[in-house]
């Protein structure tokens, strides 16, 4: 019971702090609440392909001529990831472009201020994740990723010299 106690009086005072009330009142900003949503799960993704690039490099039932590319393609993947996520989230929650979506998806709720806001802020918050995570995370980081790794494993094969290509059609 003590225990209990003592837990629910630091989590109160930490809740109940300066920084998370000023926190709080910020997130009354649908793009400040969608953009801190997005950058949150960036954060996690790029620790998650942090882990896996350091899973691979230590495991040693890979063999060691997968290791290196296996490693390279979670490192690729990772930098697209938050880069890209980032990039279309920051579009997707932009204010002029989610007062213009809002506008017209939320057109009966315009005389009434307050449930126009509530349902502009979560329309933001889920747009830019669902953007973010399906558009660029699912689609156009592997696509980016793919080619990043591809040009790094062949970037030291040989290319044909074009002094010797005319010759050789003489």
């Amino acid at each position: 019971m003590k225990i209990t106690n003592a837990f629910t009086n630091v989590m109160s005072k930490a809740a109940n702090s300066d920084f998370m009330v000023n926190h709080i009142k910020k997130c009354d900003n649908a793009k400040f609440l969608a953009r801190t949503l997005l950058l949150t799960s960036v954060a996690k993704d790029v620790f998650a392909y942090g882990l896996r690039v350091h899973n691979t490099l230590t495991n040693d039932s890979i063999p060691e001529d997968k290791k290196q590319f296996s490693a390279d393609m979670d490192m690729a993947s990772g930098i697209t990831t938050a880069i890209v996520q980032i990039g279309t989230g920051f579009l997707v929650s932009s204010e002029k472009l989610q007062n213009g979506i809002s506008n017209k998806l939320f057109k009966s709720l315009k005389n009434d201020p307050r449930a126009f806001g509530a349902a502009k802020a979560s329309f933001s918050a889920i747009s830019t994740m669902v953007f973010a995570t399906l558009l660029a995370k699912r689609i156009l980081t592997p696509l980016i990723a793919t080619k990043i790794v591809y040009r790094k494993e062949h970037k030291n094969d040989s290319k044909p010299d074009k002094t010797t290509a005319l010759n050789t059609k003489a």
